[in-house]
């Protein structure tokens, strides 16, 4: 994709340096976005949902396309209940360093912007689970046990992401925009994690 976007962006100065040519202010301003993004996410091994809050950064780079720097959040805990009291922890964290390219196919500053994004990160996990759970033999009087055996990870991770987003003009100068995303991560510990959020965008 980076290279679908160097090709449009030498695309767009050969045509900008034809004579009659122009450009329109917005597009040569190459405005940058700051997003701030909520919404949620699967955890890592896929048995629930998880809070996931970015704060973004992402300029324009050519007419199609844009760089998406992005610190991102990811936590949430939900213990599995096994009845009768009886709970075993689950909880997934991590902090990461993301990094995407936006193909934008209908062009930016656009009152409505559709992209497709494609990148990786880098990041810092800790995931703590049960490999397994459930209730002992009863003893003599008929009382019955609970243990867990803990399947707890973390330590650094790379990984790659993928996504759909859309944005909306708030105003006719374009400067404030609403809009959502869906992405896909996968990282080196195996953990899967498809989510959505809602996004709030202000062009500088």
């Amino acid at each position: 994709m980076a290279l679908i976007c160097s090709a449009v962006q030498a695309q767009d100065l050969s045509q900008a340096e034809m004579p009659g040519a122009t450009v329109a202010a917005s597009a040569a301003r190459r405005p940058a976005l700051v997003r701030l993004g909520l919404g949620s996410s699967v955890n890592g091994s896929g048995d629930y949902s998880v809070l996931k809050a970015h704060v973004e950064y992402a300029p324009q780079f050519g007419r199609y396309c844009r760089l998406g720097s992005r610190l991102a959040y990811i936590g949430g805990s939900q213990p599995s209940d096994f009845g009768y009291g009886y709970t075993a922890p689950q909880s997934y964290r991590a902090l990461n360093l993301e990094q995407e390219v936006y193909w934008l196919p209908f062009g930016l500053n656009k009152t409505v912007e559709f992209s497709l994004g494609i990148g990786a990160f880098v990041g810092y996990s800790k995931q703590k689970g049960f490999s397994q759970a459930g209730f002992n033999t009863a003893d003599l009087n008929g009382n019955q046990s609970f243990s867990f055996i803990p399947a707890n990870e973390k330590g650094f991770n790379v990984g790659y992401i993928g996504s759909l987003n859309v944005d909306f003009a708030l105003d006719e100068a374009r400067t404030w925009r609403v809009g959502g995303r869906l992405a896909l991560q996968n990282d080196t510990r195996a953990n899967i994690l498809p989510g959505g959020q809602f996004q709030l965008s202000r062009a500088f």
